[in-house]
């Protein structure tokens, strides 16, 4: 059984986000938040998806919903041949992106090789959502 105080973290492969194109990419990641997950992305998003997706997630925010909290470490330089023909060819060499919505995460520490992140889910906000659970049944009938 879950506990409501217990946050989730998911673990999203680069395969999945392969699927989703454009603002489909961004609607998926914003459902994920809003569910209160904190996602934990293989691959680094592109500067270009990170701007998207702040963008998507201002046009979202609601009494409900207070927004998003994104830490990225790039991809790792082209220093090899190898790293340098996978870049050639479109590929990724690496990298890694967390996001989560404010009212969980409350800090993230951001180093050169690693983030740190920082929940906490508060009894308010569990009984904030047990109290619009109503609200949602209602709107479905």
């Amino acid at each position: 059984m879950k506990n409501p105080l217990n946050i989730e973290l998911e673990f999203i492969s680069s395969d999945i986000l392969e699927e989703y194109k454009g603002e489909e990419k961004m609607q998926f990641i914003l459902d994920k938040i809003k569910d209160n997950k904190i996602l934990v992305m293989e691959e680094s998003l592109s500067s270009t998806d990170e701007a998207k997706l702040i963008e998507a997630t201002m046009r979202n925010i609601s009494e409900k919903f207070s927004g998003i909290e994104v830490s990225t470490l790039r991809e790792k330089q082209e220093t090899g041949i190898r790293e340098m023909i996978i870049k050639l060819l479109g590929g990724k060499t690496g990298g890694l992106t967390v996001i989560g919505p404010s009212k969980l995460i409350k800090q993230i520490k951001k180093e050169p090789k690693r983030i740190s992140v920082f929940a906490e889910r508060k009894q308010s906000d569990v009984d904030d959502e047990a109290a619009k659970v109503p609200e949602k049944e209602k709107e479905k009938k």
